[in-house]
């Protein structure tokens, strides 16, 4: 059931349309995945933010109930596996279906839409399609399986950059009219250093990588530039800061065993703010990107960043990073030292990032469900 009646709802989360569609049809989202660690569980939070801070007409499918965004937000929901799989695909169609949305956004490319109700569906990238061996074999299959599949069949699709979204042209077929570009985004990242400098007993200066460590995140090319930029920076730390994903164990030997590089685990986000507060440089080695949050989540924190020349990072960031020639490590030590050696302009930084907000992400992520008369 909605939390409290369904007028009361409907009045909850109302919002003024920008147009003359009708705003009495509610849009759902589904939001299984807000218990994801990984980008995905990121976005849907965020998103699911900027709609509580406004009077939108949405509701939230989350646990097989449906409930208003903010209350999605501070519902405990760890259910996974089959039962997600339930969920999201028998009991939330029908009851989905009991209140005749106007559209239902898969944000996750998981679930199912009641039949007859329009889908709208995001793609945050198309790494499973540009190089499959990047993930493990059955996970790689299932995604170039699934998420041709659903992206097929949607009515709509939101990509995280024009990069992605002329990848999904390309390579999955999509029509460029059925194609939405949202732009991520990211909160203020600006944050006391101090406790992850005690928490991990880091005394001098540190460059730092966020994120899940996984092939495409490159970082064994990382790992290779660190001698170099030690040496003319002896008094530099490397901290690698994300849980581990998959990879080669010789990898993970590799970080835990060199001196100079700290390899944290995964950080709570209070902590990743403080530990990205305090770096020198985010460095983002990725060999690809649908978006790339890490460099952004820097800036908000006025931290400069270095990107690999990547599509979606060039889009996004040449005009505010350091961008690699490539994605080799010499290209990446080269990078680092340029930036190490430049002044940065922290205010510019974090007024790029202003313009990535929560609301402004809601709000063009409304306006596509708008086109459906929510």
């Amino acid at each position: 059931m909605l939390s409290g009646s369904m007028s009361a709802a409907h009045a909850k989360l109302k919002y003024r349309c920008t147009d003359n569609s009708n705003c009495d049809t509610p849009a759902v989202i589904y939001a299984d995945s807000l218990s994801n660690r990984g980008g995905t569980g990121i976005y849907l939070k965020r998103l699911l933010e900027g709609f509580s801070h406004c009077e939108a007409n949405v509701i939230t499918a989350v646990g097989g109930k449906l409930m208003s965004p903010s209350d999605a937000l501070h519902y405990h929901h760890s259910a996974g596996g089959i039962r997600k799989v339930l969920n999201e695909n028998i009991t939330l169609p029908s009851l989905v279906a009991s209140i005749s949305p106007s559209i239902v956004h898969l944000p996750a490319f998981s679930g199912r839409a009641p039949r007859d109700v329009p889908c709208a569906v995001t793609l945050h990238d198309l790494a499973f399609c540009i190089n499959p061996s990047w993930f493990p074999f059955l996970r790689s299959v299932y995604y170039r399986l699934h998420f041709r599949k659903v992206a097929g069949n949607a009515d709509v699709v939101m990509v995280d950059s024009e990069s992605t979204g002329s990848e999904a042209v390309k390579l999955l077929g999509i029509e460029e009219n059925r194609i939405r570009k949202v732009y991520l985004s990211t909160d203020s990242f600006l944050s006391d250093p101090s406790e992850f400098r005690s928490t991990f007993s880091l005394k001098g200066r540190y460059i730092a990588f966020a994120g899940t460590i996984e092939p495409r995140k490159n970082i064994s090319a990382l790992v290779d530039s660190w001698s170099e930029v030690s040496r003319v920076h002896p008094d530099m730390s490397l901290v690698i800061a994300g849980r581990w994903g998959w990879g080669p164990e010789s990898l993970r030997k590799r970080l835990l065993d060199t001196e100079g590089i700290r390899l944290t685990g995964s950080l709570s986000a209070t902590m990743l703010k403080s530990c990205i507060s305090g770096a020198e440089l985010l460095v983002y080695p990725s060999l690809y990107e649908g978006f790339g949050l890490p460099p952004l989540e820097a800036a908000s924190a006025g931290v400069p960043s270095v990107v690999t020349p990547a599509s979606a990072l060039r889009e996004i960031y040449s005009g505010i990073s350091t961008v690699a020639e490539g994605f080799d490590p010499d290209s990446i030590t080269e990078s680092i030292l340029d930036s190490l050696d430049t002044d940065h302009d922290a205010n510019a930084l974090m007024d790029f990032a202003s313009h990535f907000s929560t609301e402004r992400m809601a709000g063009q992520v409304l306006k596509v469900y708008e086109e459906f008369g929510t």
